[in-house]
């Protein structure tokens, strides 16, 4: 039901006391007027409603629906009572006017259920007047209203389902749930609501990976499970895309809202088989509260929709509920941050440098370190640390990350065919990148556009992320590593990993944490440390590189204890990849390896 028809609703009645004024005028009694006067002023109630207080289709529900059609009925019934009808004059066409004004609006079901009453109104008129009920002409008019009921309220229905539900889960969607929510909210309930935005996490990986044929049948055995475990009461709706909502009325505690969270996750914590592919659906819930958190339809889905996104920055599968944001100056900056992170994104402002790697046997470069800056346009080169947490937070790293890999996978690829033979990257990869379902996919399409093999790609992760869910993360890399991709262990010995489970893990590499790489001379401690990490690499037959180093003698230490390789500002900083191939060139042109500040 929406408020244009509400309003055709109310427009429509001025018919009834229009044609009870020309029957005044040519039957000449006075209770047709004083009745058309009733019908006006009820029918200028039903205008108001429509256009200045914008509640008619609020008010075309029960309960209030029983008083709207009482006062209709009634004012029909004084229509056939009232007046002295003569022989030959029988008023029941009147009925014609009147009903599919409802049929319109209410849709078949209901209106027949009204019919019913108007056949009464008809039988009453038979015996009031003295008039034969089953007479042709009474007859032809209740066959004249249930059909034109039955033909526009069945079109008026095809058309609400047309405008208020979703063809494809047969939900209610979004107008349908925003005209229900408006609804509850004016009805001002002293217990309050609640309103939850669902999003299904990587949906769009399964379009892109599986098509959308698959996309489509996992939002329909979602919506299916969804409509299965909530209760009756519970008002959900298909908001578009892969986003649903849930009305939850008379909500007294947040006891009941998280419980209804908990039947959510409960509902999809199983498989889903679709043909050949079986697939885990998660979904980040954000929630507003009437009227803490909103007292307008708009306020509440929009602070519901924005506690999503806060669920989804959390990590995905877990509910969130609305904060009101500081509008704080700190505040403000990170809003402007992140529209210009955004439009960095889109307009491709993002760089990669390449910091080298060096084989501490040969004085070789193996490798290379790609490492992303951002270029702004007024604000020049902005270093990692300065959006990189933001990526990560507003859920960005991934399309991150993706463009760095790419980036580095077209570059190296040139390098090669240029002649740096055998040249290598590795690419850091975010714990929140890491934890992406299809990464593989994504890794392997890009190697293949790149045309670089996946032996010269490194993968880096750190060992805090590699040590959350162990036993996926091992299937993980496992599929990596069947790709013929490297894998390195980032910032080791600043974790909490357990050595069992280290020699699980398919890697390949060991990379040294800085910090113990800096006090490597004036700290016993942390000499130990990377000697122990050395020792352990060599057990597992893996290569170990250390990072951060800075000065000769810590380069000197580290071949004397037989590190494999070594990386930082001795040999050369992050360098663009003009500067890096200029580097490149003076140190195989050399006989010693350079060890310089200057790049």
């Amino acid at each position: 039901m929406n408020q244009k028809n509400a309003k055709v609703f109310a427009l429509g009645h001025f018919i009834f006391p229009a044609v009870l004024f020309v029957m005044f005028v040519s039957q000449k009694q006075f209770i047709l007027l004083v009745l058309a006067l009733m019908s006006i002023l009820f029918t200028m109630f039903l205008v108001q409603r429509a256009y200045m207080v914008g509640d008619l289709s609020q008010l075309l529900r029960m309960p209030n629906l029983a008083f709207i059609v009482f006062i209709d009925m009634a004012i029909v019934t004084l229509v056939y009572v009232l007046p002295e009808w003569h022989t030959g004059v029988s008023p029941t066409w009147l009925l014609l006017f009147l009903l599919p004004l409802y049929a319109s609006e209410l849709g078949i079901r209901t209106t027949l259920v009204i019919c019913a009453f108007s056949v009464g109104e008809i039988a009453l008129l038979a015996v009031v007047q003295g008039q034969n009920f089953f007479s042709l002409n009474t007859m032809m008019n209740v066959l004249g209203i249930i059909v034109m009921i039955i033909m526009v309220g069945s079109t008026s229905d095809n058309l609400v389902r047309m405008a208020y539900y979703d063809t494809l889960t047969k939900l209610p969607n979004r107008e349908m749930f925003k005209d229900r929510l408006t609804s509850a909210v004016a009805k001002r309930s002293r217990k309050g609501l609640a309103v939850l935005f669902l999003d299904l996490d990587q949906f769009k990986h399964v379009n892109d990976t599986m098509g959308h044929d698959t996309g489509d049948a996992l939002l329909r055995t979602v919506a299916d499970r969804l409509r299965a475990s909530l209760d009756k009461d519970i008002f959900l709706a298909r908001m578009g895309g892969d986003e649903f909502a849930m009305l939850v009325p008379q909500v007294s505690n947040v006891d009941q809202v998280n419980q209804v969270c908990s039947a959510v996750f409960e509902c999809l914590s199983e498989s889903i088989m679709l043909g050949p592919h079986e697939i885990y659906a998660t979904t980040s819930i954000g929630i507003a509260l009437y009227p803490k958190h909103g007292t307008t339809s708009e306020a509440l889905m929009k602070n519901s929709e924005g506690a999503m996104y806060r669920a989804k920055k959390q990590g995905r599968n877990n509910y969130q509920y609305y904060l009101p944001p500081e509008k704080t100056e700190a505040q403000m900056e990170r809003f402007a941050m992140e529209a210009m992170l955004r439009k960095a994104l889109e307009k491709d402002e993002l760089l990669v440098y390449y910091q080298p790697r060096i084989h501490t046997k040969s004085e070789k470069v193996v490798c290379v370190e790609a490492l992303v800056r951002w270029r702004h346009p007024s604000l020049g080169i902005i270093p990692p640390g300065d959006f990189i947490p933001l990526a990560e937070e507003i859920g960005l790293i991934a399309q991150l990350g993706e463009q760095v890999l790419r980036k580095a996978c077209k570059q190296i690829k040139k390098w090669q065919d240029e002649g740096m033979k055998g040249l290598s990257v590795s690419v850091n990869l975010s714990p929140l990148q890491f934890k992406e379902q299809h990464l593989p996919g994504i890794i392997s399409r890009i190697l293949r556009q790149s045309g670089m093999r996946p032996e010269f790609l490194e993968l880096e992760i750190t060992e805090s992320a590699a040590m959350q869910n162990v036993g996926r993360n091992i299937l993980m890399l496992r599929e990596l590593k069947e790709m013929g991709v490297k894998i390195s262990i980032d910032d080791f010995g600043t974790g909490y990993s357990s050595l069992s489970y280290l020699k699980k893990f398919p890697i390949d590499s060991l990379k040294v944490d800085r910090s113990f790489i800096s006090g490597i001379h004036q700290d016993p401690d942390d000499a130990a440390i990377v000697n122990a990490i050395i020792v352990l690499a060599k057990t597992l037959k893996l290569r170990v590189t250390a990072e951060g180093v800075e000065t000769e003698q810590q380069y000197l230490y580290l071949q004397q204890h037989h590190c494999d390789e070594a990386q930082g500002y001795l040999f050369g900083k992050p360098m663009p990849p003009e500067t890096f191939e200029e580097w490149y060139m003076l140190n195989t042109t050399e006989k010693d390896l350079m060890l310089s500040h200057d790049f």
